[in-house]
C-alpha cells in the first residue's frame, strides 16, 4: 500500500506540475493575490506575485499583463526588480482615456531565468479579491506570439485533498480486487 501511495502522490505531483504545459503547450502565468495592509484610508492595497512558465524567453522577448482601468489603480512604479536578466516597467491605468495599465517584463538575455517571481502592488477598485488577467507574450519585434489569461496558483489544500482522494480510490480498488479472489 505504501508503494501505491508513493506512486499516486508522485503522479499527482507531476500532473499538477505539468498539466498547464501539457494541455496547451503554451505559456502559463499563475498568480497569487495578497491583501496588503492599507496605507491610505479608503484604498484597498494588494499585490500580485506571478510565476511564469511554458515559454523560453530569449533576448528582447517578453510578456505584458493587463490591468483593467475600471478595477486597478496606482500600480507600483517602478515595480520591484526580478533579477538582472529582466527589465520590468508599468504604466498606469487611465480612466480618462480610457486605457488599461500594464506590467511589462522584457528579457535582457537569451533563456532568461523564470526562477524568481514577478511582483507588483496596486490599489484594487473592485469588490472581493482581484482575479485573473489577460496577458500577451511578444517576440523581439514586439509582435504578439501568444495571448492568454492568468490562473490562480493551486492551493496546497486542494492538491492534498485531490491526492488523498486518489489514494482512497486506490485502496478501495485494491480491496475490491482482493474480494474477487
Amino acid at each position: 500500500m505504501k508503494k501505491i501511495a508513493k506512486l499516486m502522490l508522485t503522479a499527482l505531483f507531476l500532473f499538477f506540475l505539468l498539466m498547464p504545459i501539457a494541455i496547451s503547450g503554451a505559456t502559463t502565468i499563475s498568480y497569487e493575490a495578497t491583501d496588503l495592509t492599507d496605507t491610505t484610508p479608503g484604498e484597498d492595497l494588494w499585490q500580485y506575485t506571478y510565476t511564469v512558465g511554458g515559454f523560453e524567453f530569449d533576448t528582447d522577448y517578453g510578456f505584458t499583463i493587463f490591468f483593467d482601468y475600471q478595477l486597478y489603480a496606482d500600480l507600483e512604479d517602478p515595480p520591484p526588480s526580478v533579477n538582472l536578466e529582466w527589465d520590468s516597467i508599468v504604466w498606469q491605468p487611465d480612466s480618462g482615456l480610457p486605457d488599461d495599465g500594464v506590467y511589462d517584463a522584457l528579457a535582457l538575455v537569451d533563456v532568461a531565468s523564470l526562477a524568481d517571481p514577478f511582483t507588483v502592488s496596486f490599489v484594487w477598485l473592485g469588490t472581493g479579491a482581484p482575479g485573473a488577467q489577460f496577458f500577451d507574450v511578444y517576440d523581439s519585434s514586439f509582435n504578439t506570439v501568444e495571448s492568454g489569461q492568468s490562473a490562480p496558483v493551486p492551493e496546497p489544500g486542494t492538491i492534498l485533498l485531490v491526492g488523498s482522494g486518489l489514494i482512497g480510490l486506490a485502496g478501495l480498488r485494491k480491496k475490491a480486487w482482493k474480494g474477487r479472489r
